[in-house]
C-alpha cells in the first residue's frame, strides 16, 4: 500500500527529480489538488518557503500514508511527469505489502513442514499445470467481478496442497499479481470451538501489526480472496438461512459468519476459491452462488511413475516398487490419489530399507492402511524398532477418536495428557509419521490417517475398560451414520468395517504382538439388525451402509446384513458406486422396494470400450438383485440415465420369470427411446402400476405400451403417463385400451397436450359400455371449453368414473356450466372434482351451487387457485346448508377470499354435517374474522375435522385463539395445506 511504500522510500527520492519550474508548479497546483480531494490545504506560506525535503515530510505529516500517495500521483500527472507516476506505481506494486510479506513467510514454512508428499517444485507445478490454468482464466476472465470457485475431489486427492500452493504463489508475487490484493486463508474446521466470532477476528491471524488498516483491505473487496479448506471437518451445518451478516465487524455464531461469505450476503463483490470433498459437496454446494467447478483429477499414469522415482531417489527401487503394484488388485483410486501413494511408497521403502520382499495389501482402503501402519511400527524410529504396547497405541487412538468424535483435529498437551499420550510417545508418534508437530501442538499427519486410527480404538477396547464418555460406541457409530446421516463419521465408520474381518485382525496381532477385540462384527450386526426393524418411513442412508459392506469384502458378511432389509434406496453418480452398489444388491435376498437413482454413467462419455464393458458388467451385477430378491414388488426408478444397452440390461432382468414386479415407477428417464424391449419386459401378469412420469415417449412408445394394456394378460391397474409428450393424435390408441381393458382403473395424463382432439377420444371411449376407469387425471392439458362439452356427454354414460381432474386448463365459467349440467343428472357418479386453476369467477359458483343442492355423490371439491372471491364463496355456502349437500372436502385456496366471507363459512359449518375438510390457505382473513369462523368450530354441530389455514401467517393474539381452538377440540387439526400438494397428487406421485 502507499502507507508501506512511504514509510521505506519517502517522498523525498521522487521530489529529487523534479527540476526546478516542475517543482515551482507542484507548489502551486498544491495549493488547489486537496480541495478536489475533499481534503485540508496544507497553509501556503508553509508550501512557498518549502525545500524538496521539507515539501515531503509536510505531505506526510498533513495526508498520511494513502492520502499522500493520491495527491502526489495526481500531481506528477498535471505536471506531465508520467514517468515518475509509472516508477512509482510499478515499485509499489513490486514492494511486498506487510500482509503478503507474512503470508509468504507462513505458507513457506507450512510447505516445507507440513506438506505429506516431498517433490520438487517443478514436479508439483506440472501435476497441477491444468488446475493452474483454470484458475487463473476463472478468476481473470471477467476482469475484477466477484467468483465462486470449487476445488472437487476425494480425501487425499491434492486439494489442500493446491490451495497453500497457490496461496504461496500469489505471496511471491508469481500468480495473481495484478488481480488480488489481500488473499485470506481460511482452514474453517478451525471454528468448531468457536461460539462468536466477526470477519475481522477470524482475518487477525494473518494480519502483522503495522499492517494496513480494515478499511483498507475493504474499500476494494474485490480485490479480495477467501481461500477455505477444511469444510469435511466442520461439525455444524451451513444452511440457507434468512438471518445472515452483512457487515465485517459484526460478531455472530460462525455457522452465520461463513454462510455469509458463501451465500454471498458478506462481502459480495470478494472472490472465494474452496476445496470440497465428497461430503461437503453434498452438504454446502447449493449454498453458492453460480459456482464454477474444478474436479482435481490426481496423478496421471505417467506422473505416478514420476513420483515413485522422486520418493525411493533409487531408479531400481523405483522400478521394483512399481512392477510389484501392477501384479496386485488395488483400491479405485490408489493410482489416482496423491496421499494413497504416500502411503504405498513409505511402506515398500520400510521393507527394501529391511531387505523384507515387497508385500502390501491394496484390495480395500483398510487393507492398505494396515500395511502401512504395520510397516511403519517395525521401521520406529531407529536402527532398532520401538516396542509397541497396547497402552501406548491405544492412547494415541483415543485421541484420534476423541478428535473425530468432538471435531478437534490440532491437539494441545492438555489433549495427549487427558489421552495418555506421554512426550516420549509423541515424539515416538512423529518419528513414525503418524503425527505431526506444530510447536506444542500436533496434528495428525493427514485426517485419512487420524481417521484410522479413531477406528483402531475400537479394536484395543478391553471390556474392563472405562468408557471415554466423549466417543461413541460401535452401536453409536453405526447409528449416527446409517440413521442419522452423520456425515464426519463416515470414513471412520469405513474403516471400523474394513478392521472388523476375519483377515485385518490377524494381520494387526501378528504385527502388534497383542490380541484384539473380536466383538466388532457382531455389535455392527445387532445394530444393522435393530436397524432394519425400526418404523416404516425411517430413512437410512443406504450409501454409508453399502459403503462399510463393500470395505469388508466378505460376501456371507454382506449377504446376511442386507437380508436384514425390505426396503433400500440407494444413488449412484458415480462408478466408484455402481461397483460398490452393485456389491451389496446381488448378496440382497429379501427384497421388497427398491429405489434408484442413476445420473453420470450411462450414456459413457468415457470414450473407453473397456470402461463401458466394466460399467455393464457391473449394472448387471445390479440388476440381478431385481430377479434373485424373490419378494421384490416396488422398483422406483426416478431421475435416471440410461443408454440403449444398460436399458436392455435392466429389461432383460426384468423379463426373468422370478421377477414378480408389481409397482415399477420409471419417472424423469433420460434417453428413453424406441424401445419394444421396456414394453415386453414389463408385460407380466404381476405388474399392477406403472409410471413413466416426465419420460418422453414417441407415437411409437404409446403404441407399443397400448398394445402391452390391451392384451388380456395384462393386469394394469393404474397408469401414470404426465408430463410425456403425449399429443391428440396418441388418444385414439389410448382410448382403445379404455375400451377394452377392464382392469384399468387409474389413469394419469396430466402435463401432455392432448388439447380438445384427444379429448375427443378419449371421451368416445369413456361412453363406452366397457370401460371401467375410475380416476381421470388431465391437469394442464391444453383443454377449453369445447372440451367440456365431450366431457359432459361422457359423464352421463360413464358408471365408474369417479375421480375428475381438470385443473390447471381455460375451461372458464361456460366449461364448468356445461360440466354442471351433466354433474346434476342422476347418472353421474363424480364423487371428487378437481377444478383449480380453471380461470373461473364467481359466475360458475352459481352452477356449481345447483349441483351441490341436489347431487348427493359429490364429496370433493377444489376450486382452489380461482377467482371466485366472497361473492362465489356466499353462494356456495347457501348450497352447503342444503339438506341434499353431501360434500365432505372443500378447497379455497388462494380464491382472493377476504374476511367478509368469515360469516358466510361460518354459517355452513354449523349446517353442514358432511364437510369435514375446509381448505383456506393462502387467505387473507383478519383476526376478527378468524374469531367468527373459531366459533363456529366450538358449535357442537360442526363436524369439520380439518382446517387448512397458516397460523403462523397471523399476530400473536390471533395464533393463540387457533391453538386454544384446536387443544379445545380434539377432533380438529388447523394446518396449513398448500395447493401445490394437490398439484403432486396430479401428477401421479401420491396416487
Amino acid at each position: 500500500t502507499a502507507e508501506s511504500f512511504f514509510s521505506d522510500f519517502g517522498l523525498q527520492w521522487y521530489l529529487a527529480e523534479l527540476r526546478k519550474e516542475e517543482f515551482w508548479k507542484f507548489k502551486e497546483l498544491l495549493k488547489q489538488e486537496p480541495l478536489k480531494l475533499e481534503l485540508k490545504p496544507i497553509p501556503w506560506p508553509e508550501i512557498k518557503k518549502a525545500s524538496k525535503e521539507d515539501l515531503a515530510k509536510l505531505l506526510d505529516k498533513h495526508y498520511p500514508g494513502k492520502q499522500a500517495w493520491e495527491v502526489t500521483l495526481s500531481l506528477f500527472l498535471q505536471i506531465n511527469r508520467r514517468d515518475l507516476w509509472t516508477k512509482a506505481q510499478e515499485e509499489m506494486k513490486d514492494k511486498l505489502t506487510p500482509h503478503r510479506k507474512h503470508m509468504k513467510e507462513k505458507f513457506h514454512l507450512i510447505w516445507e513442514k507440513e506438506t505429506c508428499l516431498q517433490v520438487p517444485e517443478h514436479f508439483c507445478k506440472q501435476t497441477m499445470r491444468n488446475e493452474y490454468m483454470e484458475l487463473n482464466e476463472a478468476y481473470t476472465a471477467q476482469g475484477t467481478a466477484p467468483v465462486t470457485v470449487v476445488l472437487r475431489g476425494p480425501k487425499g486427492i491434492g486439494k489442500t496442497t493446491l490451495l497453500r500452493k497457490v496461496t504461496l504463489e500469489w505471496a511471491e508475487g508469481n500468480f495473481w499479481k495484478d488481480r488480488f490484493t489481500f488473499v485470506f486463508f481460511l482452514n474453517v474446521h478451525e471454528m468448531n470451538c468457536i461460539a462468536e466470532t466477526s470477519l475481522v477476528e477470524l482475518l487477525s491471524r494473518d494480519w502483522p501489526d503495522s499492517s494496513e488498516t480494515i478499511e483498507d483491505v475493504f474499500s476494494q473487496p474485490e480485490r479480495v480472496l477467501f481461500v477455505m479448506d477444511g469444510f469435511e471437518e466442520l461439525k455444524f451445518d451451513l444452511e440457507l438461512m434468512a438471518d445472515l451478516c452483512d457487515y465485517w465487524r459484526q460478531r455472530r455464531p460462525p455457522q452465520i459468519i461463513l454462510s455469509s461469505l458463501l451465500q454471498k450476503k458478506l462481502l459480495p463483490a470478494s472472490s472465494l476459491l474452496l476445496a470440497f470433498g465428497t461430503v461437503a459437496m453434498q452438504r454446502n454446494y447449493v449454498l453458492l452462488h453460480h459456482p464454477k467447478l474444478i474436479t482435481i483429477s490426481g496423478f496421471s499414469e505417467h506422473e505416478r511413475k514420476q513420483y515413485f522415482y522422486y520418493f525411493f531417489c533409487n531408479s531400481n527401487e523405483a522400478s521394483k516398487a512399481l512392477n510389484f503394484l501392477r501384479g496386485i488388485k488395488s483400491p479405485f483410486a490408489l493410482y489416482q490419489n496423491p496421499l494413497l501413494c504416500w502411503l504405498v511408497c513409505t511402506c515398500m521403502k520400510g521393507q527394501l530399507e529391511r531387505g523384507e520382499d515387497l508385500a502390501i495389501d491394496c484390495e480395500t482402503t483398510t487393507s492398505l492402511y494396515v500395511s502401512f501402519v504395520t510397516s511403519i511400527c517395525k521401521a520406529g524410529s531407529g536402527v532398532s524398532p520401538p516396542k509397541l504396547s497396547r497402552v501406548g497405541l491405544k492412547s494415541l487412538c483415543a485421541l484420534a477418536a476423541e478428535g473425530i468424535w468432538t471435531y478437534t483435529f490440532v491437539f494441545c498437551p492438555e489433549d495427549l495428557r487427558r489421552n495418555g499420550v506421554s512426550e516420549s510417545d509423541a515424539s515416538m508418534w512423529v518419528d513414525m509419521t503418524l503425527l505431526r508437530r506444530n510447536g506444542d501442538c500436533f496434528t495428525f499427519k493427514h485426517v485419512s490417517i487420524q481417521e484410522f486410527c479413531a477406528a483402531m480404538f475400537y479394536l484395543l477396547q478391553l471390556p474392563e475398560d472405562n468408557p471415554n464418555p466423549t466417543i461413541g460406541s460401535i452401536t453409536q457409530l453405526v447409528t449416527e451414520i446409517v440413521a442419522q446421516g452423520r456425515v464426519y463419521l463416515i470414513q471412520l465408520g469405513v474403516f471400523v468395517f474394513g478392521l472388523s474381518t476375519e483377515k485385518i485382525i490377524p494381520m494387526l496381532e501378528t504385527s502388534f504382538g497383542f490380541p484384539l477385540s473380536k466383538d466388532i462384527k457382531q455389535e455392527i450386526t445387532q445394530c444393522l439388525k435393530h436397524l432394519s426393524q425400526c418404523e416404516p418411513g425411517q430413512e437410512l442412508g443406504f450409501q454409508e451402509l453399502f459403503n462399510g459392506l463393500f470395505e469388508t469384502q466378505e460376501k456371507e458378511f454382506a449377504t446376511e446384513v442386507m437380508n436384514f432389509f425390505e426396503e433400500v434406496s440407494v444413488y449412484i453418480g458415480t462408478m466408484e458406486q455402481l461397483v460398490i452398489a452393485s456389491f451389496c444388491l446381488k448378496h440382497c435376498q429379501n427384497l421388497k422396494k427398491f429405489s434408484l437413482c442413476m445420473e453420470n454413467i450411462f450414456p459413457d462419455d468415457s470414450r473407453s470400450a473397456s470402461d463401458h464393458i466394466k460399467k455393464l458388467t457391473y449394472w448387471q451385477d445390479l440388476c440381478s438383485a431385481l430377479s434373485s430378491s424373490k419378494d421384490l414388488q416396488i422398483l422406483d426408478m426416478e431421475n435416471s440415465s440410461l443408454d440403449s444397452t444398460s436399458q436392455a440390461i435392466l429389461c432383460e432382468a426384468l423379463a426373468q420369470p422370478t421377477c414378480k414386479l408389481q409397482k415399477f415407477r420409471f419417472s424423469y428417464v433420460n434417453n428413453f427411446g424406441n424401445n419394444l424391449d421396456f414394453f415386453e419386459a414389463v408385460h407380466t401378469p404381476h405388474l399392477q402400476y406403472l409410471s413413466l412420469y416426465s419420460t418422453s415417449l414417441s407415437y411409437a412408445d404409446v403404441r407399443h405400451l397400448c398394445e402391452m394394456l390391451k392384451d388380456p394378460m395384462c393386469n394394469v391397474e393404474e397408469l401414470i403417463l404426465g408430463k410425456c409428450d403425449i399429443t391428440s393424435e396418441a388418444c385414439q390408441d389410448i382410448a382403445g385400451v379404455l375400451i377394452c381393458n377392464n382392469k384399468l382403473k387409474r389413469l394419469s395424463l396430466v402435463e401432455n397436450p392432448v388439447k380438445n382432439r384427444g379429448i375427443m377420444e378419449l371421451c368416445e371411449a369413456l361412453r363406452h359400455p366397457s370401460c371401467v376407469l375410475e380416476t381421470l387425471m388431465l391437469r394442464n392439458c391444453g383443454l377449453t371449453r369445447v372440451s367440456c362439452d365431450y366431457i359432459s356427454q361422457a359423464l352421463l354414460c360413464n358408471k365408474s368414473l369417479s375421480l375428475l381432474d381438470l385443473g390447471s386448463n381455460l375451461l372458464k365459467d361456460g366449461g364448468v356450466a356445461s360440466l354442471c349440467e351433466a354433474l346434476k343428472h342422476s347418472n353421474c357418479n363424480i364423487q371428487e372434482l378437481w377444478l383449480a386453476a380453471c380461470d373461473l369467477t364467481s359466475v360458475s359458483c352459481n352452477d356449481i351451487s345447483a349441483v351441490l343442492s341436489c347431487n348427493e355423490k359429490l364429496k370433493t371439491l377444489k376450486l382452489e387457485k380461482n377467482n371466485i372471491q366472497d361473492a362465489g364463496v356466499k353462494q356456495l355456502c347457501e348450497a352447503l346448508k342444503h339438506p341434499s349437500c353431501k360434500l365432505q372436502c372443500l378447497g379455497l385456496q388462494m380464491c382472493q377470499l377476504t374476511t367478509a366471507c368469515c360469516e358466510d363459512l361460518a354459517s355452513a359449518l354449523t349446517v353442514c354435517k358432511t364437510l369435514r375438510s375446509l381448505n383456506l390457505g393462502s387467505v387473507t382473513l383478519d383476526h376478527d374474522g378468524v374469531v367468527v369462523l373459531c366459533e363456529s368450530l366450538s358449535h357442537p354441530d360442526c363436524a369439520l375435522q380439518m382446517l387448512g389455514l397458516d397460523k403462523f401467517a397471523f399476530g400473536e393474539e390471533t395464533q393463540m385463539l387457533l391453538t386454544a381452538v384446536e387443544e379445545k377440540l380434539p377432533h380438529l387439526t388447523i394446518s396449513y395445506q398448500p395447493w401445490v400438494d394437490e398439484e403432486y397428487k396430479a401428477r401421479g406421485v401420491l396416487l
